[in-house]
């Protein structure tokens, strides 16, 4: 019996957290939504060198549409949202290999939301150069957009989260009889 009743109580207990961490993610987000309007971009710069080497990386299969800014066999840099970019830089030809080393590249982030200003790269199984820029007004119509996905994530999340505290209250008010099944 007392083996049931500790299972239960640590099962209550994964619910709280759960709960809690659902909440906590809702409000983060409907902060992160509400004042969208006011981040300021923050520009940074990578060059590839002697030294260190950056590739483009590219996969534009659903749903994972990623581009990553990466060190090979170290990691990745920056993770960026291939939507905007299926046309230029997540094109079929070059999905999913490291063939593409990055001269140089510009990058602006909207905190966690990053886009690529400039970019200069040279295709290493040909060696052709080639460059893309993007303009202010092109990377603020992708955080817009990436900021009204947003929205749609944050009410489903808000669903999920007013499930959970529905849950939680309901095992509060009939705390004994959880217990006790």
């Amino acid at each position: 019996m007392n083996v049931k009743i500790t299972f239960r109580y640590i099962y209550a207990a994964i619910i709280f957290i759960i709960s809690f961490m659902l909440l906590w993610t809702c409000i983060v987000k409907t902060q992160e939504f509400l004042q969208a309007q006011q981040v300021q971009p923050k520009k940074f710069s990578l060059s590839s060198n002697q030294t260190t080497e950056y590739r483009l990386l590219s996969n534009n299969q659903k749903p994972d549409q990623l581009l990553y800014v990466l060190i090979p066999n170290q990691g990745f840099i920056a993770k960026i949202n291939c939507e905007h970019y299926l046309a230029t830089l997540c094109t079929d030809q070059n999905n999913q290999t490291q063939f593409r080393r990055i001269d140089q590249i510009d990058l602006l982030a909207f905190k966690q939301h990053v886009y690529i200003q400039n970019i200069r790269y040279t295709n290493t199984q040909d060696l052709k150069p080639q460059s893309f820029q993007f303009t202010g007004p092109q990377i603020q119509a992708f955080y817009q957009v990436d900021i009204q996905q947003l929205k749609y994530q944050l009410f489903t999340l808000a669903l999920f989260s007013l499930f959970a505290l529905y849950v939680c209250f309901r095992m509060i008010r009939n705390f004994k009889s959880f217990l006790n099944k």
